[in-house]
């Protein structure tokens, strides 16, 4: 794959997007926006459905770590966090979003959200940079980055519709203990998230722009 010198070799370098593309088939790459998805069925985490199809940078389970709280190790207040429940799934996810666009920014691990929230986070800020924002501070911060990443890529033309899911796991059901039966919802989910976020469709209107300091 790395030296590309058998047509295999090639064909499996242009990534799972590329290679199903090539032999004709797109339907039958897991991917959102080019990017392979990881471990997680969104079907069975539903919150990771919403997170995969969302994610600025294709299918990331980084972008929002949900199964924090959906598996129950971090539950985030009123907030839903049944794996297999949909409803309050596009909220949790911009809130992750938000909160790890922050520990990007500080560099931390990912799966320190399994024992961190922005509390933790904050204080870690303020004791070490000597300043002394607010825990809603904190957070619009992470939600100008996500915003701003989203913004940028809706100028190069990720808009209405490039939030998505491969439609398998829309309409066949899952066969596996626990979730058997499931799809996931995401078109209810994406109605949740982008009124949480204030988008339209996917798309950062120039009002949220201006209301976080972007323009």
């Amino acid at each position: 794959i790395a030296y590309a010198k058998t047509e295999a070799g090639k064909l499996l370098g242009l990534g799972a997007a590329g290679a199903a593309e090539k032999l004709g088939h797109p339907e039958i790459a897991m991917s959102v926006k080019g990017q392979a998805i990881p471990a997680y069925d969104p079907r069975g985490l539903k919150g990771m459905g919403i997170a995969y199809a969302t994610s600025n940078r294709g299918a990331c389970h980084l972008r929002a770590y949900t199964p924090a709280a959906e598996l129950g190790v971090m539950p985030f207040g009123s907030l839903k966090v049944d794996p297999l429940e949909w409803k309050g799934k596009g909220e949790l996810t911009k809130v992750f979003q938000d909160i790890h666009a922050i520990s990007d920014s500080f560099d931390i691990c990912k799966f320190s959200a399994f024992a961190e929230g922005v509390d933790e986070y904050l204080e870690q800020y303020n004791t070490f940079t000597g300043a002394n924002l607010t825990a809603d501070e904190l957070l619009q911060a992470g939600e100008r980055i996500y915003n701003l990443e989203r913004y940028y890529n809706n100028l190069v033309g990720f808009r209405e519709g490039s939030d998505y899911l491969p439609e398998r796991f829309l309409k066949e059901p899952s066969t596996v203990p626990g979730s058997k039966g499931h799809v996931c919802e995401l078109d209810l989910m994406l109605d949740e998230y982008y009124k949480a976020r204030g988008w339209e469709n996917g798309v950062v209107p120039e009002s949220k722009l201006k209301e976080l300091g972007i323009l």
